[in-house]
């Protein structure tokens, strides 16, 4: 994967050239889904491996404006689904759509991403996981940031032997972090995952419950968005799993409970799934076919690209164009938009479903 500077390089490569102008012409598809998590002003660290989860709600705001005003159309995601699967000819004539979605459930969101919202009109969906709502649940990628952040050394038993990471410079943190993550995501089970992150932040007295709590809203405030006109609420699996990496009965179970769940805890019925993770090895093609066969009208992955209209044999394996938060400058998001970095991601084909 390039590093951050050169797909700042290829980004500019393409805006300043025209080329997302050209691409925008040919290239966009029927509209786009943004993809957002935490909407804060986050403390500027040299250490900050998951800020590109966080984007500002400056930034947000400049985003609604900026595209509200152009040819795009900010839409509902159930008016994103009628729209993949019209097939008449009068839906070419329609303006490309947006739809915003937000992962997790963070309290953020409410706070500083929802009134934005309402300011511009701009429907939303956020995607609910219930274990991250009650505790079953924790924050597990960000729990290993701040465990990290906190100690200038770690010393984990790990394949092999004990290890001893020296964590006193951002370059030795972030190296750490790197591996570690790989290790939790690949190397254990997501069950063993989570028990480990647990011990470990019980060891080094992180409160990572406190953490959890503090950073997800609750059953109450999420059954008050529900009543959001503009609002949909979608299911993220129950304790935010890689679904990929489960037992198909794990899997089913996940996706139907936190279905289950959400209508019990706010009255609303999820018709929409988001993955989590949402990457190849995290949702796969038994997954989608999982997804359509729990019911779901949609469900959406982390992969990029831009809607076309084969998607709509393959709604539960929609693609996203992700709003970074290392990459918060209009003339990204319009280049994203255009569908020019879809083609080079997807190597020139308009889906990514394998």
């Amino acid at each position: 994967m390039p590093s951050q500077r050169l797909t700042k390089i290829m980004l500019d490569l393409i805006y300043y050239s025209g080329g997302a102008t050209l691409a925008n012409k040919t290239l966009r598809g029927l509209g786009s889904i943004l993809m957002l998590h935490r909407v804060e002003n986050s403390p500027a660290r040299g250490f900050s491996p998951n800020s590109h989860l966080s984007i500002s709600p400056q930034f947000l705001e400049e985003t609604l404006k900026a595209l509200s005003a152009s040819i795009y159309e900010f839409v509902s995601l159930d008016e994103a689904v009628e729209r993949i699967m019209d097939q008449s000819s009068q839906s070419r004539l329609r303006r490309p759509f947006i739809t915003v979605t937000l992962d997790d459930g963070y309290r953020d969101n409410l706070i500083n991403a929802v009134p934005l919202f309402r300011k511009y009109k701009v429907p939303y969906t956020i995607y609910v996981a219930p274990g991250l709502v009650d505790g079953r649940a924790n924050l597990w990628w960000e729990d290993l940031e701040n465990l990290i952040a906190s100690r200038d050394r770690l010393d984990m038993d790990m394949p092999g032997g004990r290890r001893e990471f020296l964590l006193q410079t951002s370059e030795e943190k972030t190296s750490a972090f790197e591996e570690l993550l790989h290790f939790f995501s690949s190397q254990l089970s997501e069950f063993e995952q989570r028990r480990v992150i647990k011990e470990l932040c019980w060891l080094h007295k992180l409160d990572f419950e406190a953490h959890r709590a503090n950073s997800i809203m609750n059953w109450e405030e999420l059954a008050m968005l529900g009543k959001d006109p503009l609002c949909t609420l979608g299911a993220h699996t129950i304790g935010h799993y890689a679904v990929a990496r489960l037992s198909e009965k794990d899997a089913i179970f996940e996706m139907e409970e936190s279905r289950r769940l959400i209508e019990v805890e706010t009255g609303k019925i999820a018709k929409h799934l988001a993955y989590p993770y949402g990457y190849p090895a995290a949702a796969s093609t038994r997954d989608f076919d999982l997804a359509k066969e729990c019911g779901f009208v949609s469900a959406v992955t982390t992969r990029h690209g831009v809607c076309y209209r084969p998607h709509q044999y393959h709604m539960t394996a929609l693609p996203r164009i992700s709003l970074n938060g290392n990459f918060q400058k209009m003339r990204y998001v319009k280049t994203l938009l255009s569908g020019a970095t879809a083609r080079i991601a997807n190597r020139g084909t308009q889906l990514n479903i394998s």
